[in-house]
């Protein structure tokens, strides 16, 4: 196979799986172009070409070039979006964003190349097919885009059947990963068939019926797992939730300081409307609060900022605090991103501050040796993280309400939903700020983030977004078929500045009991890490000995 032919298998492999993804493109429809999914479905076949070109590599390095051509192609398609935020909001020049946005790309793609690599390595020296080394590598590679250099893992081919409630039941037993590993080893085996069929050999039987019997497992579990959850969501108590999306441009919202006013009517009216409509809690989006406050403020009954007090709803608000700390003996003011739980009186009960905060969009990583960088970040006050992950609560009719917060992206990390699991909450918030990217996908493909989230720890989701997709999403992953046939929110609708302020008003069920996932974590991603870590050692000594 020449190397032409190769690359161009291993393009279209990345192509195919993209558009598997949520994906919205401005120059065709501002709407989500698959909202129910139908081509998740390429996620099954699409790796195929590719492992095509992989079995035919030379070596390693031949094999980790295939792996980054596949990858570039995935990543550039999912996220191209990216440099929506530093050119709209940062005054960043095309030509940097691009650079920027490309070395995103790199980073991620480079995680497919070592994929690749690694299974060329393994497979060839001890002799193992395609199909049975590659899904383990290929969920020990994701798992370390997960950490390496503060970790970005979006787009993981887990999340590539969020819109499938039968395969995305995977994630209550060994998360993301679990789904990942499925998908890699059905396209493992289809290519063992398929190579097979080409060379004229004999259909590898048992190994096309080790696959279907796992695809079959698989989907069995889900189904079962479905019943049970749908079951329990039946008993379970409910909380009336009000999201409110106030729909701000996102270049108002960054002059905070002279549109706060304007940016409160947005919100208080629709906060008040939810109150009457017998919501127990109304959570606003990300930052929504438009000015600085001190991370000891008492309540938010503050003089003249046109904020209501309610009749008996709670309210949960994102706003940024502003303070001094002392570094190396000099004082400097730092923020932080956070959330309030306030009374229906507007006293504060409790904060929580940002655990992920955001490469180039909350603080600059490596600044010190790189300072022309600085300028990709909005101008604010310095970011730092929260400290601990902390659950929020609050009392109601029914008991203590028990609300663990993700702020946009801390939730796209599964290892803090799994510390959240263990404080026992009752349903998962994820207040988040979409505007930054824009007519894109961006908002679609965090929410199938967070739909695995829900099914991780059997949790609900309250989603709101400052603009974007607000929406509610059930323990099973699915989002609430109810509260979206109200029509207060479309959710299949992009972020537009010409949109007037949203209300979304539903009722969550307060979940109790664990997952497997919850209760073990990553244990299956590390097993899967520890493998490959163990296959690598001993075939580098049997490529000793044999030299």
């Amino acid at each position: 196979m020449s190397w032409r032919l190769s690359f161009a298998l291993c393009v279209l492999s990345g192509l195919l799986l993209a558009l598997a993804l949520p994906l919205a493109l401005p120059f065709v429809s501002l709407h989500e172009l698959d909202p129910a999914g139908h081509l998740e479905w390429l996620a099954w076949l699409g790796l195929v070409p590719a492992l095509f070109a992989l079995q035919r590599a030379p070596g390693w390095k031949s094999a980790f070039g295939l792996g980054l051509a596949a990858g570039l192609a995935y990543f550039y398609a999912a996220i191209w979006w990216v440099n929506h935020a530093m050119t709209a909001f940062g005054g960043v020049p095309l030509p940097t964003a691009l650079a920027g946005l490309s070395l995103l790309v790199l980073y991620m793609a480079f995680h497919w190349g070592l994929a690749f690599a690694l299974a060329r390595v393994i497979g060839a020296r001890l002799r193992l097919p395609l199909w049975a080394v590659l899904p383990p590598i290929w969920v020990a590679t994701e798992l370390s885009r997960n950490y390496l250099f503060t970790g970005f893992p979006w787009a993981n081919l887990g999340y590539l059947q969020a819109r499938h409630p039968l395969p995305s039941q995977l994630a209550a037993l060994g998360g993301v990963y679990l789904v990942a590993a499925l998908v890699v080893l059905v396209n493992g085996v289809l290519h063992a068939v398929a190579e097979a069929r080409l060379a004229g050999r004999p259909t590898p039987w048992r190994v096309a019926a080790a696959g279907a019997a796992a695809v079959a497992l698989s989907l069995g579990y889900g189904a079962l797992h479905l019943r049970e959850v749908r079951a329990r969501m039946a008993r379970a108590p409910r909380l009336r939730v009000g999201l409110v999306q106030g729909n701000v441009n996102q270049s108002v919202k960054n002059e905070m300081r002279r549109h706060g006013e304007y940016i409160l009517s947005r919100y208080v009216p629709l906060t008040v409307e939810a109150d009457r409509r017998g919501a127990e809690l109304v959570v606003w989006p990300e930052a929504s609060f438009p000015w600085l406050v001190p991370p000891d403020l008492e309540s938010f009954d503050l003089p003249g900022s046109g904020m209501a007090r309610l009749a008996h709803a709670h309210l949960l608000l994102g706003a940024v605090t502003s303070g001094a700390i002392q570094v190396d003996g000099r004082r400097e003011i730092v923020g932080g991103n956070s959330l309030f739980l306030a009374s229906p009186g507007l006293r504060v009960l409790a904060r929580y501050q940002k655990h992920h905060l955001v490469p180039f969009g909350e603080y600059v990583p490596l600044q010190e040796y790189l300072p022309f960088i600085r300028q990709v970040v909005p101008a604010m006050v310095p970011q730092v993280p929260g400290a601990r992950l902390r659950v929020l609560s609050f009392p109601s009719a029914e008991g203590e309400v028990r609300v663990a917060p993700m702020i946009c992206f801390d939730a796209i990390f599964p290892e803090v939903n799994v510390a959240y699991a263990a404080q026992r909450p009752e349903l998962l918030v994820n207040p988040t700020n979409d505007a930054w990217y824009g007519y894109s996908s961006g908002p679609y493909q965090f929410l199938a983030i967070v739909r695995l989230r829900a099914i991780e720890t059997m949790r609900a989701v309250a989603r709101p977004a400052y603009a974007g997709v607000t929406a509610i999403v059930l323990p099973t992953g699915e989002l609430a078929p109810g509260a979206i046939d109200l029509g207060p929110v479309d959710p299949d609708l992009a972020p537009d500045p010409e949109e007037p302020a949203r209300l979304l008003v539903g009722d969550l069920p307060r979940m109790t009991g664990e997952t497997v996932y919850a209760r073990v974590g990553d244990l299956f991603a590390h097993a899967c890490a520890a493998f490959t870590a163990g296959a690598l050692l001993l075939a580098l000594a049997r490529g000793r000995r044999a030299g």
